[in-house]
């Protein structure tokens, strides 16, 4: 019974909170550096844990990798995401430990907005498509490698 207490407020409190994180998600109305795509498959309950695959599109294409994790969330989800890239101006400063926000809520079918920086200054604002079920709004954390 405290269990699905905690689970029903965690979920009202993501909803509320959904809306009044628009603007933290919002990449800046300049050119980005680059652009990426990618798609990664997360599951969480308090913690998450993600992994997933993506290219970038700089001077070229490069593929990278994903993994990490985050706090704040419930369930699993299919994340397909696009984003622009911002302060890019080495290839060798993408890879890196990225951390930032996201939030999203999936029932089904469902959308996801992420702000990720790395130690190079390098921020990724990501929007995306979700599938499966779940809600996400908190701080992540994940390493991103070229794999060329």
């Amino acid at each position: 019974m405290k269990t699905n207490f905690i689970n029903s407020a965690f979920i009202c409190i993501t909803i509320l909170l959904l809306a009044g994180c628009a603007s933290t998600t919002t990449a800046p109305s300049t050119p980005p550096s680059a652009t990426v795509s990618i798609r990664e498959w997360s599951a969480a309950y308090y913690g998450q844990a993600e992994a997933g695959k993506g290219t970038l599109y700089f001077h070229g294409r490069h593929h990278f990798t994903i993994s990490g994790g985050g706090v704040g969330g419930s369930g699993a989800q299919k994340v397909s995401a696009t984003g622009k890239v911002y302060n890019l101006n080495r290839l060798s400063d993408f890879s890196g430990t990225y951390h930032g926000i996201s939030r999203g809520l999936t029932l089904i079918e469902g959308k996801m907005h992420a702000k990720l920086t790395n130690g190079n200054g390098v921020t990724m604002y990501l929007a995306g498509q979700t599938e499966g079920l779940a809600s996400s709004l908190g701080a992540q954390a994940f390493e991103v490698t070229l794999t060329h």
